[in-house]
């Protein structure tokens, strides 16, 4: 408040399997001046409502990077030949590819759908949709992630385990995908928070 510095110190930078673009870090506000965010004496109803739009991006975030993985794979295998012909066109690849294609479908769909609970907020139906529909779409969507990158990332072979040149960026995928099912809650918070929606007394209509 009287313009000198915040003692706020950054213990350590992490280093983490992926999102290494996004720095993490264990910070120390010993003496540190803050400021009061909402409600004195509700500090966990603030955080759990953050948390909310939070895991919706997890769950946006997860169907955008299986766009990627799928595109990637699919480019691949356009102009990769194996016995004279593209393997785009092998029955065993096109049914490997559709599979993804499927499930890339999904995710994004009920990702939209979820988004477009927050968008209606102001609606009492969506607005209950939306306390169910989260812990299902963070969980569902960001623990197949990892699963859906490994089985795009074999659609190109070799050239999917490397870190180098183009096809690098299929790893950093695979390294990312882990990341959304773990923060904002993982898959036993997940459950238990679906859990405790579905015991409210209005869960059953609004399903």
């Amino acid at each position: 408040p009287d313009g000198s510095a915040n003692p706020i110190r950054i213990m350590r930078l992490k280093d983490k399997l992926g999102n290494k673009a996004n720095a993490s870090s264990e910070v120390e506000f010993a003496g540190a001046t803050a400021w009061l965010v909402g409600e004195q004496g509700r500090g966990i109803p603030q955080i759990l409502a953050m948390g909310s739009m939070t895991r919706l991006d997890c769950a946006l975030g997860t169907s955008g990077l299986m766009r990627q993985a799928l595109s990637i794979a699919i480019d691949h295998t356009a102009q990769r030949s194996a016995f004279g012909k593209p393997l785009l066109t092998q029955p065993l690849m096109r049914n490997v590819l559709a599979d993804l294609a499927l499930e890339s479908e999904a995710a994004c769909a009920l990702a939209l759908r979820l988004a477009r609970t927050f968008d209606r907020s102001d609606d009492d139906h969506e607005r209950a949709l939306a306390r169910l529909l989260t812990p299902v779409s963070k969980f569902w969507i960001c623990k197949r992630g990892s699963h859906f990158a490994q089985e795009a990332m074999e659609c190109l072979g070799g050239n999917g385990y490397v870190e180098e040149g183009g096809h690098g960026v299929m790893a950093r995928i695979y390294r990312e995908m882990p990341l959304n099912s773990i923060w904002e809650g993982s898959g036993n918070i997940m459950a238990l928070d679906l859990l405790r929606a579905l015991r409210q007394a209005d869960a059953a209509t609004t399903l």
